[in-house]
């Protein structure tokens, strides 16, 4: 056989099951390439669906012998060509069966689905499939997102909304509850979104020490909601007031040095309510500490699960400008990104590595590789990396095996007001923001209610910078924790965007 005639022949069969039966296949018909011939270099598809079926041929070039034409005039129902039409009444002479260009097939499509079709209805195609009813949405968009964050959250006061998100979830995690447990956990969600949205809304209109107060407690109630919607969490209100009958799970302690704000001490316990929550989320807490110090001496800030007021705050990203002009305590989360010329380019054009290279940044300055290392991060070949952009820079190695991307093993903290962070977890394992931003209204609460000593020098006296500090926090808290809750009682992301946005609808 002549070997450019079946270079051709080759290229014409490609070019069928690119350009004509993947497109056919779409609309659902049977396709099977029944011929190719070299002689003529011409391919043969036959198109099924249903009961109608029609075939065609895909000649290389137009032209071809006239005989070729005057045979597959018998034989096909359109002739379709590879190329452009080039005094094709030289060649397609005496024939009845149309002959197109291959940009034209469209057409064809159309006109047979048509002729497959019973009326409105087309024939032929699949049965009904199977379908994902579309759920809660954990997508906003909107020019202040606040609002559809709230609008949201308050869909779940109705006891009916909260049994439908409880059997949503339970039919995603394939857990079966009686009824009787939805009915019950709906009615302590739906009651704790009321009591969260009552907190908040009063927040808005307080002075400083009573919005301090409500946010904290409208944060308690949203952890109870976020229990109660999951099908592993508490079965009732009752159960989630009985994580409070030992308090809750956090303690305070006057500071151990000079300044009694920025020491001011915070420690985790072995019951109450946060403990109880930590635990839910799947924290490690057989360790927690089962009473809170009785003197000064007893204080070990060393401790994992001891920490400072400042401690705290040093661990919110979006208090970074802030902190740095108020504190010298250096701040508790780090940077990462990709390191394209460590991969290698970004691979856009060969298979995705389940190993990447990161850089990270320490805005700080006060971590050390051994530092990195410690952390419960799939991180290897950590090392210094000079850089011309401020900050403290390492590169490292993400094993990611079960992750398409690095991302998806390094939880990182997404916000509108910063760059994305890995946030330094508190008290052993703890990086939610949601839960250390909760221990931080924890310790202020206490500090405006009970320790007026303290908390005067901050409102109008010489440690009147962290008002500043704190004020900003609880706007930032006020924003960011009612979206972070939300993605919890939906167990999904939330995703927010701005309308006219390159990722809006």
């Amino acid at each position: 056989m002549d070997t450019g005639k079946q270079m051709r022949l080759n290229l014409l069969v490609k070019d069928a099951e690119d350009n004509i039966i993947h497109y056919f296949k779409k609309h659902h018909w049977d396709c099977e390439l029944i011929g190719s011939y070299p002689n003529g270099e011409y391919v043969v598809i036959k198109v099924s669906k249903g009961s109608i079926s029609y075939k065609l041929a895909l000649l290389y070039s137009c032209a071809t012998e006239n005989a070729v034409y005057k045979n597959l005039d018998e034989l096909v129902d359109l002739i379709v060509l590879n190329g452009g039409f080039y005094h094709l009444e030289s060649y397609a002479y005496g024939i009845t069966t149309e002959v197109i260009e291959l940009k034209s097939i469209q057409s064809y499509i159309v006109k047979w689905n048509t002729d497959a079709s019973n009326g409105k209805v087309s024939l032929g195609g699949q049965d009904m499939p199977s379908f994902k009813p579309k759920e809660f949405t954990n997508h906003i968009q909107s020019e202040q997102p606040i609002n559809q964050i709230w609008s949201r959250i308050r869909q779940f006061r109705t006891r009916g909304l909260a049994e439908k998100l409880i059997f949503q979830r339970c039919n995603h995690s394939g857990i079966n509850l009686s009824s009787e447990v939805i009915k019950a956990k709906a009615l302590g969600l739906a009651f704790s979104i009321q009591n969260a949205c009552d907190y908040f809304e009063a927040a808005s209109k307080q002075k400083l020490n009573q919005r301090v107060v409500s946010l904290y407690y409208g944060a308690i109630a949203l952890a109870s909601a976020e229990m109660l919607a999951s099908p592993n969490g508490p079965t009732s209100l009752q159960e989630v007031e009985d994580m409070t009958k030992f308090g809750h799970g956090l303690y305070t302690f006057d500071s151990v040095d000079d300044n009694p704000f920025e020491g001011f001490v915070v420690g985790v316990l072995s019951n109450g309510f946060f403990h109880k929550w930590m635990s839910f989320l799947g924290h490690d807490v057989d360790t927690y500490p089962g009473k809170k110090p009785r003197k000064e001496s007893d204080i070990n800030l060393s401790s994992k699960y001891v920490t400072t007021l400042m401690g705290l705050f040093s661990h919110v990203p979006e208090l970074e400008e802030l902190l740095r002009m108020v504190s010298s305590t250096p701040v508790n989360w780090l940077t990462f990104n990709y390191d394209s010329e460590a991969n290698g380019s970004f691979r856009f054009n060969s298979e995705k590595s389940r190993d990447s290279y990161v850089y990270i940044n320490d805005i700080s300055c006060s971590k050390t590789v051994e530092d990195i290392a410690k952390l419960d991060l799939p991180l290897e070949q950590i090392e210094y990396i000079q850089s011309e952009y401020p900050g403290l820079h390492f590169k490292a190695l993400v094993r990611h095996p079960d992750h398409k991307f690095w991302h998806g093993a390094v939880k990182l903290h997404h916000s509108p007001f910063t760059t994305s962070s890995y946030i330094i977890p508190i008290f052993g394992d703890v990086s939610e923001y949601r839960c250390i931003t909760t221990v931080i209204l924890y310790a202020l609460s206490i500090l405006v209610r009970y320790r007026p000593s303290i908390w005067r020098e901050v409102a109008s006296g010489k440690y009147e910078d962290y008002l500043v500090l704190t004020d900003e926090f609880l706007s930032v808290f006020e924003r960011l924790a009612p979206e972070k809750f939300l993605a919890a009682l939906l167990n999904s992301k939330v995703s927010v965007v701005q309308p006219g946005s390159m990722f809006a609808h």
